[in-house]
């Protein structure tokens, strides 16, 4: 497993030096636009066929400003059905390489739909989905690229299930004034955590995601998405009561800033998420996930993640959250908003 994530960490650092140039995607720059040149190409490269039409690139106008989202299929054993999704945004807030954000998850999701199409594909289509405009001044906008895609784009098929990661090529670090005595000594192993929100958003998720091992190299804690808001792509599929998962590391000292640069990435945890996001794409697919009305309850199975991930840490840090445990929803509430305030 060590070799194989070798292999995904030295693909996925290639698509983010290529992607995340030094002068940035920001919208309407030649930036983006060589961005934009660089997706199509990508799709075309790992197998997928255009979602619609003859192109992968789906054209939008918002604000007299010209947007474009990128969408290809990993065709499935059944493509009556509707698909799974998996996606994240390709564009930048500020004229910098903006790694982590989001040339990080646009890594992930064009390695998840490669490893899937050189396996044969899933029992239903795969849709790899690179947005545009998910920075502000778009955010949660009319022409935020997710949500155009959604409510525009989506064929009569809709989405069986979403994916959706920001984020996710940093490790978590917990500056030193919140830890002390043991708890500080083992910081260093929180540095793979990765967050999901999304297990809360259809009853049969809790219990696909229990049989989902986290793969060495990452930690997977998951929390309740209203705890940090529709805070990227998974917004618009969470309103439409689309089944969602969306992972992320948090924010860091880099983001939004010019120092978030490639370089800083950790790859191996990003094959390690990239090996997590594959297995869940394979195991929705699988699921009926059928539309209900009966109430998602999540708590029992964020309790072990909390505890798994944590290890050693998770009776101190618990002590440190003011808890006694992480088993009730009352008790994760109050330390995911200790842990929040950390990062």
């Amino acid at each position: 497993m060590k070799k194989k994530h070798s292999i995904q960490a030295a693909r996925l650092e290639q698509d983010v030096y290529e992607l995340c140039q030094p002068g940035g995607r920001m919208v309407g720059t030649a930036g983006h636009r060589a961005a934009q040149a660089w997706v199509a190409r990508r799709l075309e490269e790992i197998g997928c066929e255009p979602y619609r039409d003859d192109s992968f690139a789906l054209r939008y106008e918002e604000y007299g400003t010209n947007f474009t989202n990128f969408a290809g299929v990993i065709p499935g054993a059944d493509r009556t059905l509707p698909p799974v999704l998996i996606g994240a945004h390709y564009d930048s807030v500020i004229p910098h390489p903006c790694a982590d954000d989001n040339g990080s998850a646009v890594a992930i999701s064009l390695g998840v739909g490669e490893a899937i199409a050189k396996s044969g594909g899933l029992e239903r289509d795969l849709i790899v989905a690179i947005f545009d405009a998910e920075e502000p001044p778009y955010f949660q906008s009319s022409a935020m690229g997710s949500n155009r895609f959604y409510e525009d784009q989506v064929d009569e098929r809709g989405i069986h299930f979403a994916l959706i990661s920001d984020l996710v090529g940093h490790d978590v670090t917990i500056p030193d004034h919140y830890l002390g005595g043991l708890v500080s000594k083992l910081a260093s192993s929180l540095a793979p955590l990765t967050f999901a929100t999304g297990a809360e958003s259809h009853p049969d998720l809790p219990g696909l995601l229990e049989e989902i091992e986290s793969p060495s190299g990452m930690k997977l804690i998951a929390t309740l998405n209203r705890y940090v808001g529709d805070m990227s792509d998974h917004g618009v599929f969470r309103r439409n009561g689309v089944p969602y998962l969306f992972l992320s590391c948090g924010r860091w000292e880099h983001y939004h800033r010019e120092t978030d640069t490639p370089d800083r990435l950790n790859y191996q945890k990003m094959a390690a998420i990239a090996e997590y996001a594959e297995k869940v794409c394979r195991s929705a697919a699988h699921a009926s996930l059928v539309e209900t009305t009966i109430e998602a309850k999540s708590v029992e199975f964020e309790a072990r993640t909390w505890k798994d991930a944590l290890g050693l840490l998770h009776k101190p840090f618990a002590m440190a959250c003011g808890v006694p445990d992480f088993k009730s929803r009352s008790h994760i509430d109050r330390a995911a908003q200790v842990l929040t305030s950390m990062l």
